[in-house]
């Protein structure tokens, strides 16, 4: 292998490692102040599993999963480990009554087709997936109305 191309691989290896750790926290700073205090609804569950499958899908189909310490993660299991934490967080609960079925497909797709070296592709996706567009009404916070 020349040493261009090991030059090449190492660049990509590494833009590629960051965007995956950038991934994780944008989604964790995108989903602060928020809780999961709640019972989870049967759709809101839903969501959060295609959405984790998705994300995870994507980080193996980018090569970020696997047994190499400069993996994003470990294992697919790993993955959909963190991956759910964070939807749960984006997608709370307390807060989140109903599923945008419409909107929840629009970020399915914008994670598959995300651009595994592309930040910017990476914000578009996450701006697809905001609370506000997933979930429709907020849950009745004991307001008495």
């Amino acid at each position: 292998m020349s040493s261009a191309t090991k030059a090449t691989n190492t660049t990509t290896t590494t833009t590629t490692k960051a965007l995956g750790r950038i991934a994780v926290i944008g989604v964790l700073v995108a989903a602060a102040g928020t809780s999961s205090c709640g019972g989870v609804t049967d759709a809101r569950a839903a969501a959060r599993d295609k959405a984790t499958k998705a994300a995870c899908d994507s980080y193996q189909r980018c090569m970020l999963i696997g047994p190499n310490a400069d993996d994003t993660y470990a294992t697919y299991d790993s993955c959909e480990t963190v991956w759910k934490a964070n939807w749960e967080q984006a997608w709370p609960a307390a807060t989140c009554n109903t599923i945008n079925q419409v909107n929840l497909n629009v970020c399915l797709s914008a994670i598959a087709a995300t651009d595994c070296m592309s930040f910017v592709d990476f914000l578009a996706t996450l701006g697809k997936c905001q609370a506000q567009d997933i979930c429709v009404g907020l849950a009745d916070a004991g307001s008495g109305s």
